[in-house]
């Protein structure tokens, strides 16, 4: 793919003719939650169902079809819903059951049916759910022959992910969730280093592969996450509908192991802050919020007031990420080929702002290794909102739009960055501006290396923000691998004339 920096002799009178436009979410976050116009998945017929699936010899079996003892009432207490003949039924207004054993990354069976006798009809038909750690919800719903939202058929992560296909079974027929769940990671201070993801088979079918969830599921919502406990109940839920369950076992399983795992020497990874040039983004004030929380994750960090740090070929491929905050400065030649050497040969680079967007202005090769370069900043400091593009990546998972007041950057941006927020200029402070959507958040590649950059944080006190600061750090833990990462969608910003 051919990459270009718009050259700055077109000048900003002529970009104002060009509006980028966004696609907005990943596939399934383009669509309004319970949108009744989503395509729904294809019907497909997974056969008849066969006797109880045997419960491996390492399951902790949840339900026997002989007794609750292992479920609580989801306050708390016994509890209260049917056991007969092998299965259990929900009794309506008795509250949801969840385990008395908590659990996280785990394989889950549920084998479930809706009743034979069908009545009601949307999601008033045979309507409970499976949630893992009390937060995250694979439906459960009459889907055969019975319309409803897309992302909360039978088999849908609800609110956020429909199924790749109905396998549905007749009403009052069993039926089968085999779930692959592994949870959030969280750091100490709370913020999300991985989002959950699930595998699921509905009837022995495939409907999602290691789906990335958006956060909690909701109704008619999609929640930021919020830090909790590694393990917590599983729970099924009462909503009214007599659903049946037997067969209901777990697998423990033991913590992914992130896909890269390039340490430093020692085993540590290693970071290299390097910071200086123009007072006013306040780099060091910047550098004393980021550096020690680095050292909190495990990183040694050494921060550097010289740009001399990057002659050092043997430090320099050593490291894991360089943090540069050097505004309105110049580098010289050896300088920058230091630099750019160790970012071809896979050390990550992670920055923000000026820091590292208006850092050289003379040096194209740099410009193009960041993915953009700073033009203007319209209004000085003014209110403005970022809008998360892609919330499916480990970045920006979790996070919704958010408002500033800082600058707003105007930049000269690679069409080809994988965008993860941006934001929209309303015109008031220059009129050319207006309605143009501009990238706030990206990375890209370069050589072996990751780059991760962000226009916020003009001061310090930016980063106040939660949002603002969850995305730097989040940045910074990618560009060095350590932030584990499914292939997902790249999304692109494309020129389109007004």
């Amino acid at each position: 793919m051919t990459r270009f920096l718009i050259p700055a002799s077109i000048g900003l009178a002529a970009i104002g003719v060009l509006a980028l436009a966004s696609v907005r979410g990943g596939p399934d976050q383009e669509w309004a939650v319970h949108d009744m116009n989503r395509p729904v998945p294809p019907v497909v017929d997974p056969g008849p169902a066969g006797p109880p699936t045997p419960a491996p010899a390492d399951a902790v079996v949840l339900f026997d079809g002989r007794s609750l003892e292992r479920w609580e009432g989801e306050k708390g207490g016994p509890a209260r819903w049917k056991v007969e003949n092998g299965w259990m039924e929900v009794v309506a207004k008795t509250g949801s059951i969840r385990t008395r054993q908590k659990f996280g990354d785990c394989r889950l069976h549920v084998e479930w049916a809706t009743p034979a006798v069908v009545a009601g009809e949307g999601q008033g038909r045979g309507n409970s759910g499976v949630f893992l750690m009390d937060a995250y919800e694979v439906q459960i719903l009459d889907s055969y022959n019975n319309r409803t939202y897309a992302d909360g058929q039978a088999a849908a992560i609800y609110g956020q992910h429909p199924p790749r296909v109905n396998a549905c079974r007749p009403p009052g027929e069993w039926q089968s969730y085999d779930i692959v769940f592994r949870g959030p990671r969280f750091s100490p201070d709370g913020v999300l280093l991985e989002p959950a993801r699930m595998t699921v088979h509905h009837n022995g079918i495939l409907v999602h592969d290691n789906a990335v969830l958006t956060g909690p599921t909701a109704h008619k919502a999609r929640p930021p996450y919020k830090a909790h406990p590694d393990r917590l109940p599983i729970s099924l839920q009462d909503h009214g509908n007599p659903t049946r369950f037997r067969n209901i076992w777990v697998q423990e399983l033991s913590p992914a192991v992130p896909q890269t795992e390039t340490l430093g020497v020692g085993g540590r990874r290693k970071a290299l802050v390097v910071w200086g040039g123009w007072d006013g983004h306040e780099p060091k004030k910047c550098v004393d919020i980021f550096a020690p929380w680095l050292a909190e994750q495990g990183f040694e960090v050494e921060i550097s007031t010289t740009l001399d740090s990057y002659l050092d070929a043997a430090k320099m491929k050593a490291l894991d990420l360089i943090v540069q905050v050097f505004t309105m400065s110049t580098i010289t030649p050896q300088q920058e080929k230091g630099l750019l050497d160790a970012i071809r040969g896979g050390v990550g680079m992670a920055g923000w702002h000026g820091g590292m967007a208006d850092s050289f202005r003379s040096n194209t090769e740099y410009e193009f290794m960041v993915g953009g370069a700073w033009a203007a900043h319209p209004g000085g400091v003014i209110d403005y909102e970022v809008d998360i593009v892609n919330p499916e990546d480990p970045i920006t998972a979790g996070l919704s739009d958010f408002k500033m007041h800082s600058e707003q950057y105007f930049m000269l941006v690679d069409p080809g960055n994988n965008v993860l927020a941006s934001t929209t200029f309303s015109g008031e402070h220059a009129p050319w501006t207006k309605g143009v959507v501009m990238p706030v958040v990206w990375k890209k590649p370069y050589g072996k290396g990751r780059v991760f950059y962000t226009s916020l944080g003009h001061v310090a006190a930016d980063f106040d923000v939660p949002e603002a600061r969850t995305i730097v750090q989040r940045g910074m833990l990618w560009a060095a691998r350590a932030l584990e990462e499914k292939p997902a969608p790249v999304y692109r910003l494309r020129l389109v004339k007004e």
